[in-house]
């Protein structure tokens, strides 16, 4: 176990804007920096703070759900600065890091290394052990750095450079798939790189009682006699996404309905405020982005969640699957490829391919449709423990603290 009370910064690397009025992000729990300082801190005996860019010139702390939340002021860089890095710069933000890490000797912990606030970070600190956290990210290739595009080359090639600076670290870093495992070994970093996800908090996601789903379809009317198919394909600063499937969406609701003689719901979120309305018109349930709250209301209503994952998708298992396992849905989906025991998946739902031609679409449609004509074949508190093994907050903590003890 680690010594008692033992700091740990958790720090992501941009602002989040808040969901409610006059309410921080976190207080909706937004952001794996606060949910991974929030876990730590229940689950591991650690102490966490939980940091972030705050999206203006003013610093912000509040206490919420015994968390510590810093966020720190955010200046926007000049034209001229932007075609090297990102617009949305903390210096504040790696020099408090480096405060507490040299006071309390704390344990840095950075979301997502490929970013401009990351890269300050790893810089003040690359004497220091550390843990980075991947968040799927892809690593920056040479020939995007030859295209006939200033602004692109300059970036990229700012990116490369950038990407030395992994080999360098000290500690250990946790990656969502087993591609980027593989590439940072090749790179030769000193850390040592562990395939360990993100996770999701198993206490308090449980596969609702039969009582419990009739009364949410009523609330949010969906029909009792239903089968409900659920997605998420919202992607950080998009509004209308390929990597997850979205331009697909319209034709498997109609081809879904073409093959099945079922009643059959199609839900939709995470889509930009014009695709609500387009895909609406077309008879899909559709939402923007939710309160996490209420999307997990929507899963428990439903019957099975499906991602429809392009192969750009570089994202791992991702966190949307993790909560419909740990509800007890069955996944049909291209990501559970990498799920660590394959020879289990068919308990979990399917596997696919991922989608990028005819075929693809087209294994697709037939996996999701098995799915559909099978559901009661599917053991909710099965698919949920064999999830908890991988996916839980506990299981995180136990690679935590066996990574933390090495440090």
């Amino acid at each position: 176990m680690p010594r008692p009370m033992r700091y740990v910064v958790s720090v992501l690397h941009h602002s989040i804007p808040s969901i409610r009025p006059g309410a921080l992000a976190e207080e909706d729990d937004v952001g794996w920096h606060f949910r991974a300082a929030k876990a730590l801190t229940r689950y591991g005996g650690f102490k966490a703070v939980a940091m972030r860019p705050s999206g203006s010139e003013d610093y912000l702390t509040k206490i919420i759900e015994d968390v510590p939340v810093v966020l720190t002021p955010t200046i926007n860089l000049s034209p001229s600065r932007r075609l090297l890095k990102w617009s949305e710069y903390s210096p504040a933000l790696a020099q408090l890091t480096e405060y507490l890490v040299k006071r309390h000797e704390a344990v840095p912990y950075i979301h997502e290394y490929r970013a401009l606030n990351s890269e300050l970070i790893i810089r003040r600190l690359i004497n220091y052990p550390m843990i980075l956290q991947h968040h799927g990210s892809r690593p920056p290739m040479l020939r995007n750095a030859l295209r006939p595009d200033l602004i692109s080359d300059v970036k990229e090639l700012s990116k490369i450079r950038r990407e030395t600076l992994l080999k360098r670290v000290k500690g250990a870093i946790f990656v969502i798939n087993r591609v980027e495992k593989e590439y940072l070994e090749s790179l030769g970093v000193d850390a040592e790189v562990m395939v360990r996800t993100m996770a999701v908090d198993f206490n308090e996601l449980k596969p609702p009682s039969m009582e419990e789903k009739r009364k949410l379809r009523i609330k949010y009317g969906i029909p009792e006699d239903a089968v409900v198919l659920t997605t998420y394909t919202g992607v950080f600063g998009e509004e209308f996404s390929t990597l997850k499937g979205t331009h697909l969406i319209a034709r498997l609701w109609k081809d879904l309905r073409r093959v099945l003689n079922i009643r059959l719901m199609l839900m939709v979120t995470g889509l930009g405020e014009a695709w609500v309305k387009a895909f609406r018109e077309l008879g899909i349930v559709a939402y923007g982005f939710l309160p996490h709250k209420t999307f997990i209301e929507l899963l428990k209503a439903s019957d099975a969640y499906f991602l429809m994952a392009t192969p750009g998708y570089y994202g791992g298992i991702g966190v949307a699957v993790m909560e419909a396992l740990a509800l007890g849905k069955p996944v049909v989906s291209p990501t559970l490829t990498d799920y660590p025991e394959l020879r289990e998946v068919k308990y979990l739902g399917a596997v696919t391919e991922y989608v990028s031609n005819e075929d693809d679409y087209y294994e697709f449609l037939k996996a999701l449709t098995y799915i559909v004509e099978n559901i009661n074949n599917y053991k909710s508190e099965l698919i949920r423990s064999l999830a908890y093994r991988h996916y839980s907050w506990e299981s995180f903590i136990k690679n935590f603290i066996q990574v933390i003890n090495k440090l």
